[in-house]
């Protein structure tokens, strides 16, 4: 996109209001559509309109880690740095990025864990947009190197995350924890851990477009393409999409999984199905077409009828993992700027 209309794209989207859904009961929604609406943004097209009918994803694990390969724009920040580091906390050892300006000035820490469908990513796959959300928060944010399933299977991933907190802790006093696809999922465990055990409180919740749920029925209402509005010849790429995910969702719960009997309604391992009281502060950020679309909005009202602070930001136009287009893309600027005001405010 030529810079003077990615900045007019982004001007346009800063101000956008929050609105109200019927069906969304109280829960402070953003619609942030395009001035095409029911469109895919033309990046996000060009990306998806590849789909075949009918897509038959492959379930194999070096072909599946291959397709969390992307080539995403890394800009530098001079103010912003990176410390590459590890926790011994819970008797694990596990390595983190520690991203953060040079003026730090607030009590916050905000922990990070990845996307990556669970058997995928890494913390550098985060620097993209993590280091740009640092230029903006106040805190310092940790981005976890959790252990990956098949090879460390549930719960490992979520320990592992948990052992980051204990350390940010000791230098921290409010802990907010974030993720993105799978680590959206990752991040609202160890929320539910923290507080089950004790350890402390989450302050809020950043989560963009989570995966919340596993073993749900794929003809049932989360995953029904129907109910979503979208011009008529980009309906057949939609469904395309939501086809695939269906694959990737049964594909990724039995490598997270990896053969243990494992009850899929428990709410550590589906945070749908969690006491929605632990969280009491929330955003969530998903895609107008993301196939997670409709658990997110489950989840999300699921916490505001619980009468917790819910907000929820849908832009018009993405599907998932949007974050990977940092610098292509306004909206994801503008996710990254209204994340970082979130994580500010002392409310």
């Amino acid at each position: 996109m030529i810079k003077n209309n990615y900045d007019v794209e982004l001007e346009r989207l800063r101000q956008i209001q929050s609105v109200d859904i019927p069906h969304l009961k109280r829960v402070k929604m953003v619609v942030k559509d395009r001035v095409d609406a029911h469109s895919y943004d033309p990046v996000i097209y060009e990306h998806l309109k590849k789909l075949p009918d009918d897509p038959d994803l492959p379930d194999d694990l070096t072909q599946l880690r291959d397709g969390n390969n992307h080539n995403v724009i890394q800009n530098s920040y001079p103010n912003v740095n990176v410390e590459n580091s590890f926790t011994y906390e819970l008797g694990r050892k596990v390595r983190y990025l520690k991203i953060f300006r040079n003026d730090v000035s607030s009590n916050k820490a905000l922990i990070y864990m990845h996307g990556g469908a669970f058997y995928g990513g890494t913390p550098e796959d985060t620097l993209p947009f993590l280091t740009l959300l640092a230029t903006n928060f106040a805190g310092a944010i940790y981005s976890v190197d959790y252990g990956i399933a098949p090879e460390k299977p549930y719960p490992n991933g979520i320990m592992d995350s948990l052992s980051v907190v204990i350390e940010a802790r000791k230098s921290f006093d409010k802990i907010s924890l974030s993720g993105d696809s799978a680590g959206g999922a990752i991040a609202l465990s160890v929320s539910q851990l923290c507080h089950d055990l004790g350890l402390c409180e989450i302050d809020k919740h950043l989560l963009f477009y989570p995966t919340v749920v596993h073993g749900s029925n794929h003809q049932g209402c989360l995953w029904n393409d129907c109910e979503i509005p979208i011009k008529d010849d980009q309906r057949r790429i939609l469904h395309n999409n939501y086809t695939q995910f269906k694959q990737l969702d049964s594909i990724m719960t039995k490598y997270y999984t990896n053969g243990q009997n494992i009850d899929l309604e428990a709410p550590i391992i589906s945070p749908l199905y969690a006491q929605p009281l632990i969280f009491k502060k929330i955003l969530v950020l998903t895609g107008e077409f993301d196939p997670f679309r409709l658990q997110d909005e489950a989840f999300v009202q699921k916490i505001g009828l619980a009468g917790c602070n819910a907000k929820y930001i849908r832009y018009g136009g993405l599907g998932h993992a949007f974050l990977n287009y940092i610098g292509k893309v306004p909206a994801v600027e503008d996710a990254l700027n209204l994340s970082a005001k979130y994580l500010n405010e002392d409310k």
